[in-house]
């Protein structure tokens, strides 16, 4: 049976909010060294990589299209 994309990405991303549980319930003492990740550095991340993504694929439309 072959997996779908889509279905894969549901499982890693499960995953890994499995394991940000764990390690948050585990680690609580430890877990000041990371208190420099705000909200909104997060929302940083992910426009800037969105917007990287969205140039590189006009890039590539731009270099097909041909």
């Amino acid at each position: 049976m072959k997996n779908c994309r889509i279905c894969l990405y549901i499982r890693y991303f499960l995953a890994f909010v499995l394991l940000l549980i764990i390690i948050a319930l585990t680690f609580k003492e430890n877990l000041a060294y990371l208190s420099f990740i705000t909200p909104w550095k997060a929302v940083f991340v992910i426009f800037t990589a969105g917007i990287l993504l969205f140039l590189f694929k006009i890039i590539e439309y731009l270099k097909n299209r041909d």
